[in-house]
């Protein structure tokens, strides 16, 4: 039996090396730049364009939007413009295109371009969005509406000891990924070729083939990414069209690539949401009922926000069994840059603001945090919000024991109120040594969090994801699937999984480029899918590769079987691949469907809404100085059930960055609307935490495995920035005995609270 390859990373190397060729490193001659000429105004009425008349434009390209072929952005709803057209609808718009052979072109030309608009009020408060008299898409803003109901909420309201409201709101987060967006279309004939950084290749290629009313051939190649974290899984789209128009007008290849700035201000963030929570308890913690409210503000366009508010709504119950249940989510629009994909994808949102509520129940009921959590965690056999009935592989109350226990939770509770109480004695009493940096206040703080492994509902189905497995002429297989490498390790994932299925060596497993001319679609690099869905195709693949060569050797010799790599028969031996040279050019195609026990109603949101949950919990210790207010977490424990974890150190790797990430969220990344458009333009203003602010991590994989993934595998990489947040707030809930109910918190918002007996929110 070959070793488990836990430590491998293989495009480790060649990025460690500084060989990897990123998009800006690709060299095509007689390359072109383009240049966006975006909006002003967040909300305006273009009266006229004017091209200077006395200006030599044939040194330049340019578009409008009368000469896009088909002038909308291919997603859920046929709302986004490629180019603006009479109106603009958020600051930033793209209205006009640029080419040329240089940038100092490009910015000599936009001077020559006078655009005249009808300024028009603006919206920005998703609350206000759906009764506004300010229309920005249909009659009511709202881009999606969904119900989710069981149980009777009246019963749980009669029985209930308590009922305890609550509001929360969580912010925009910026993917800040290190490489920004960036795509080269190059036109061939009748044909354009894009490459660039991106998640979704065919998402990219079904954009032009309508953009350009299918008359153009268009290829789509995947360049080595330096980050997306979701924000070049529907953004790239646009980009990419605004560069094929440009090519396919000026003839020359033609790069679009955003500088920090550009990307910061208009690009994609995470969905800000608005909860309105209401809360049927008894005395004992027990949750009755539950009546959920959430609102996502999905900017101008809609881009992704259906299916991002879907996943809020699945995932708003969290890791809970609660037997009387409402979930009424709305996704709605703003005169603010669309918002789309982000990791955790809706989730962060949802479970922040009911482990915000399950802090607030046990403030009420004066009970410890993490009992309220243990008295209601969802076992296997109960149903969810939509009536599933978890089968399998469900291990809430395991992650939670198992984190509590690791931290010694209970016990550093009592430590730290007993600490904070002291320190805020001598605050009170002024005779705090201001000059002593230890004595900062502590606390600690837990999280219980779930994330649905792969597409919601009926979408796997939907996407019918399909890879294909080829034997070249040395005998080694191929992969050849439209899921990209963007940091997760993604690659290094499927190699290992075709090669413990053939049990050969990593090394002998081959990734062919992700080329939408060679490649079958496999499906959007999203919704942590990949290892699960896309890998377990790659097991059945293996299988029946074994199955060709046993069943084509037999019909020679018979008597031979597969054993530890090797074809064994009567003392012969011949390893896998000088057998598999005898089906060099066999091609094996394999498409995935739920298993049909799976079943779910898109319509009235009943059954199996993911096929099974990754599962998670998590506890962090926080220190804050009381003299500045500075938050920092110091150490982080989690626990994490992903099923099996196909490359342990990997797994880990993305545990401590996902987890980061969630702490970033909580109380480092703010952006705010200003003077209609983003207050922030890169690494200088919107801070993230670094080195110096990750705390110590604590991790442990916990494995339960899913008899449908790829040897028990499930879904990781989007689960752990879901329970960062509450984690970190619940500490400072413990720290200031207060509700907190919006992030990020900043220390002036500590600095407000000390001060003034407020809320934070």
């Amino acid at each position: 039996m070959k070793p488990e390859p836990f430590e491998i990373r293989i495009d480790a190397a060649e990025k460690l090396e500084g060989t990897a060729e990123y998009i800006r490193d690709m060299k095509v001659p007689g390359m072109w730049y383009g240049k966006t000429i975006r909006s002003i105004h967040a909300n305006a009425e273009i009266v006229n364009i004017q091209f200077d008349p006395h200006y030599d434009w044939s040194k330049l390209t340019y578009v409008t939007a009368e000469e896009v072929p088909y002038n909308v952005v291919a997603m859920l709803e046929t709302d986004m413009p490629f180019l603006a057209e009479k109106k603009v609808n958020y600051y930033g718009e793209p209205i006009l295109l640029l080419a040329a052979e240089n940038s100092e072109l490009l910015k000599e030309a936009e001077e020559h371009i006078q655009i005249e608009y009808r300024k028009l009020p603006a919206l920005f408060d998703m609350k206000k969005s759906a009764e506004s008299e300010i229309k920005i898409f249909k009659e009511n803003n709202t881009f999606k509406e969904i119900k989710i109901q069981k149980g009777d909420l009246n019963k749980a309201a009669a029985d209930a000891d308590f009922i305890i409201e609550m509001e929360a709101e969580t912010g925009y987060q910026e993917h800040l990924y290190l490489e920004p967006q960036g795509i080269i279309a190059i036109p061939k004939d009748e044909k354009i070729e894009i490459h660039g950084s991106m998640q979704c290749p065919y998402y990219i290629k079904n954009a032009l083939n309508k953009m350009f009313n299918e008359k153009i051939h268009v290829t789509v190649i995947q360049s080595v990414t330096g980050g997306a974290f979701g924000g070049k899984e529907d953004y790239p789209s646009l980009l990419a069209g605004h560069a094929a128009l440009l090519a396919n007008k000026c003839k020359h290849p033609v790069a679009m690539f955003y500088d920090r700035e550009e990307d910061v201000q208009f690009t994609t963030k995470r969905h800000p949401s608005y909860h309105k929570d209401k809360a049927f308890v008894t005395k004992e913690g027990k949750i009755l009922g539950l009546d959920l409210n959430v609102i996502l503000d999905g900017g101008a366009y809609c881009t992704l926000s259906q299916v991002v508010l879907a996943r809020a709504a699945l995932t708003a119950a969290g890791c809970y069994f609660i037997p009387n249940i409402t979930i009424n989510a709305k996704a709605v629009a703003t005169n603010t840059p669309p918002n789309g994909a982000f990791r955790g994808f809706g989730g962060p949102q949802a479970i922040f603001a009911l482990e915000m509520l399950i802090e607030k129940i046990a403030n009420e009921l004066k009970m410890n945090p993490a009992d309220v959590r243990k008295i209601n965690l969802i076992k296997e056999g109960e149903t969810t919000a939509t009536s599933q009935i978890l089968k399998y592989s469900v291990s809430a109350h395991e992650t939670v024991d198992d984190v509590i226990q690791r931290s010694d939770y209970q016990n550093k509770h009592k430590k730290y109120a007993e600490h904070n109480k002291r320190i805020l004695e001598k605050i009170l009493n002024d005779e705090y040594p201001k000059e002593n940096s230890d004595q900062k206040l502590k606390g600690i703080g837990v999280s219980a969090f779930q994330h649905g492994a792969g597409f919601t509902g009926t979408g796997e189905n939907v996407i019918k994801g399909k890879i294909r497995v080829e034997i070249n002429n040395e005998g080694k297989p191929v992969i050849f699937s439209a899921q990209t490498e963007m940091g997760q390790g993604e690659q290094t994932a499927f190699q290992i999984i075709l090669a413990k299925s053939l049990n050969i060596n990593v090394d002998d497993v081959i990734m062919s480029e992700v080329n939408t001319d060679l490649v079958p679609n496999s499906g959007p690099t999203v919704a942590s899918r990949s290892t699960m869905i896309v890998g377990s195709l790659l097991v059945d693949a293996g299988k029946e590769i074994i199955n060709q060569l046993t069943d084509l050797l037999n019909s020679e010799n018979p008597g031979w079987k597969y054993e530890e790599g090797s074809f064994i028969n009567n003392g012969s031996e011949i390893s896998f691949i000088d057998a598999s040279k005898k089906l060099a050019g066999l091609k094996i195609e394999k498409q995935y469907e739920h298993p049909p026990i799976i079943k779910f109603d898109d319509i009235n949101w009943i059954g199996d809404a993911y096929p099974v949950f990754s599962w998670a919990a998590s506890v962090a210790e926080v220190e804050v100085d009381p003299v500045t207010f500075e938050i920092k977490v110091t150490k982080y424990y989690t626990t994490h059930d992903i099923g099996k974890a196909i490359n342990k150190d990997q797994a880990e790797a993305q545990i401590q960055g996902g987890s980061l990430q969630g702490i970033g969220y909580a109380i480092y990344e703010k952006v705010k609307i200003e003077n209609e458009h983003y207050d922030i333009k890169g690494f200088a203003d919107y801070i993230i935490p670094t080195p110096t602010e990750m705390p110590v991590f604590d991790v442990k994989i916990m494995e339960n495995p899913y008899p449908y993934g790829p040897f028990g595998a499930k879904g990781l990489g989007e689960l752990p920035l879901v329970g960062g947040a509450p984690a970190v707030l619940s500490a400072l809930w413990m720290i200031f005995g207060k509700e907190f109910n919006k992030i990020p918190v900043m220390p002036e918002d500590l600095l407000v609270l000390f001060n003034s007996n407020q809320k934070v929110g």
